[in-house]
């Protein structure tokens, strides 16, 4: 299985100017349940929006930040707002293994 740091820009500085990053665009504060981080570099945690499993990119338009609860949370889980977008083009069975 692979590591969960899949490529090394995930961590040390290159990891820390990335989390600044999306911290800018995003805001400081966790994707999903928006509370604030004292300090992105430490605290904040990579989250692949659409699941790395389904879709293997760490590029910056799939990546947010996430407080590890969430992150553990959300798991390989699609979120809720991207299955209602896809539900026109999933099938029952698909929707029922998602859910």
């Amino acid at each position: 299985m692979a590591s969960r740091h899949r490529c090394g820009h995930m961590r040390g500085a290159k990891g820390r100017r990335k989390r600044l990053a999306l911290a800018k665009r995003d805001g400081a504060r966790c994707f999903y349940c928006r509370t604030p981080f004292g300090d992105v570099a430490t605290e904040a945690t990579f989250d692949h929006y659409v699941p790395y499993a389904l879709w293997p990119t760490n590029e910056r338009f799939n990546l947010v930040l996430a407080c590890s609860d969430c992150n553990v949370r959300k798991g390989h889980a699609l979120p809720i707002g991207l299955l209602i977008a896809l539900r026109p083009w999933l099938t029952r069975a698909e929707l029922a293994v998602a859910a």
